[in-house]
């Protein structure tokens, strides 16, 4: 009797390195999968504050159209005083 329940002590030791070979297995699969759902988390958040940022650099390019008028109105108006110059010139003024 003796002999057997040392065998059944030896059996039960023989596993004892698979349980904690198990338990450090799923210790890192439970972290890996914290350590994903975290950067799924932070990936979503700033997808949507890429959205946000390019809705509002939409709204600031609309806002800024007018100062490229103001460029070509400034380009035109050069054009037009250096003609009348030109002209004045000409004439003799």
């Amino acid at each position: 009797m003796l002999l057997a329940q040392q065998a059944d002590v030896t059996r039960g030791a023989d596993y004892v390195g698979w349980y904690v070979g198990l338990g450090i297995g799923f210790a890192i699969v439970a972290v890996v999968v914290v350590l994903v759902a975290m950067i799924l988390t932070l990936a979503s958040r700033i997808g949507s504050q890429a959205r946000t940022g390019i809705e509002r650099m939409d709204v600031a390019r609309a806002a800024t159209v007018p100062v490229w008028e103001i460029q070509k109105i400034n380009s035109s108006t050069t054009a037009i005083w250096r003609a009348a110059e030109s002209a004045r010139r000409l004439l003799g003024g």
